[in-house]
């Protein structure tokens, strides 16, 4: 009976791991500046907050290690979010609604689709918008001093 049960597990294990998943696949800091600098021409920037990519990538990528491939895409939404809430907060100060509403539709329609693997950050996101559209930015603000200190903008 012992070597029976010992038999199923041994099958059931092996049929468990028949298809382990691929492990993922790791690039150098060149690969991911160039992926970086591929990546960003995915995203709309508003006027005046291009990030440095090549800083960007210097101070995110992995250096002499390797990260995995795709990596870069969370920093270029972290980024461009970054981009789109000072573009919004420096189209208030200067009382440009044009350039207001159109972070504004950012903020609400793309901002959210970031990271879907991270439902928090894509609530967050929604609520940072509702409330941008409320006038109120201390969300748009709490992101910004949390996450945006170490883009260099061009």
């Amino acid at each position: 009976m012992e070597r029976q049960l010992t038999g199923l597990l041994v099958l059931a294990l092996l049929a468990g791991c028949a298809s382990p998943p691929a492990p993922p696949q790791l690039v150098d800091q060149q690969r991911y500046t160039q992926d970086m600098r591929a990546g960003s021409a995915k995203f709309s920037w508003p006027d005046g907050r291009n990030p440095d990519l090549g800083v960007l990538a210097e101070k995110s990528g992995p250096g002499p290690d390797k990260a995995p491939a795709g990596s870069e895409r969370i920093v270029l939404e972290i980024t461009n979010s970054c981009a789109w809430y000072l573009g919004w907060e420096d189209a208030r100060k200067r009382g440009d609604q044009t350039a207001q509403t159109a972070a504004l539709k950012v903020m609400d329609e793309v901002l959210p689709t970031f990271s879907p693997e991270d439902p928090d950050g894509q609530r967050y996101a929604r609520e940072t918008a509702a409330k941008a559209k409320a006038g109120d930015g201390s969300l748009a603000a709490d992101y910004v001093a949390n996450n945006c200190e170490s883009v260099l903008w061009k």
